[in-house]
């Protein structure tokens, strides 16, 4: 069981102890009013007093664990396909897409979904695997391509292999302007600071009809990575 498990297990318990301290607290103060009452009174109160934490503790315990049940689904978790070190709610979501594939094999949408859920998890190397089934399933696809080529490139740790070349000069085949090919070839060469490619290749996504993509953001990547060229002619200079 995980350390989230066990920090869930205890905040419960704290807030439980919290109920039947404050309870208990409560009815000391009341002994005093109850001694004058008849025994039969007394002991019906007690009864109806400790109903009430008994319950919030009850429904304080079973809904977080019945949440986390749906969500964690402990009987998945140590099945080796998730990172440990994954966020919970990405794990969780990686389950239920998975789950989704298994049951409809050939739906597209659920396996771009699954493929997707994978990256945010950063699970590279499953997204290229999951692309390869949906593109089995749908033939050449720009978009797909785009986004397995990504994904290969983050999977080998941000190098542009010939393998992941060739799988964007087979999305940009079909579309040039395809988003996610543009972006990963623009990224690429700002990261080894070739920056006129880098401008270039973002120019040219401005260019497509595309909504898929920030384009403040592109511009102002554009601004700032013509100040890096011109910072570094001006050192050149000196």
């Amino acid at each position: 069981m995980s350390s989230l498990a066990v920090g869930i297990g205890c905040c419960l318990v704290s807030v439980i102890a919290c109920v039947w301290g404050h309870h208990l607290q409560a009815r000391h103060l009341q002994r005093s009013d109850l001694a004058s009452q008849d025994i039969l009174s007394t002991a019906k109160g007690r009864a109806v007093n400790g109903a009430v934490p008994t319950v919030i503790s009850l429904v304080i315990l079973i809904v977080p664990l019945v949440l986390y049940s749906q969500l964690g689904h402990f009987s998945e978790w140590d099945k080796g396909v998730i990172d440990d070190n994954i966020d919970y709610l990405i794990a969780a979501d990686i389950n239920k897409n998975a789950r989704k594939v298994n049951e409809q094999p050939n739906n597209e949408i659920a396996l771009l979904t699954l493929a997707q859920s994978y990256v945010d998890g950063g699970l590279y190397a499953q997204s290229v695997a999951t692309l390869n089934e949906l593109l089995a399933v749908t033939g050449e696809d720009a978009q797909t391509l785009g986004m397995k080529a990504t994904a290969m490139y983050y999977r080998d740790g941000r190098q542009m292999s010939i393998e992941t070349r060739l799988v964007l000069a087979r999305a940009l085949a079909l579309d040039e302007f395809e988003s996610q090919a543009q972006l990963l070839i623009a990224t690429d060469a700002y990261l080894n600071q070739e920056y006129a490619k880098a401008i270039e290749h973002w120019q040219l996504l401005l260019r497509s009809d595309s909504q898929s993509f920030n384009r403040a953001s592109i511009n102002n990547a554009i601004l700032k990575t013509e100040q890096k060229i011109a910072n570094r002619s001006v050192t050149a200079s000196e």
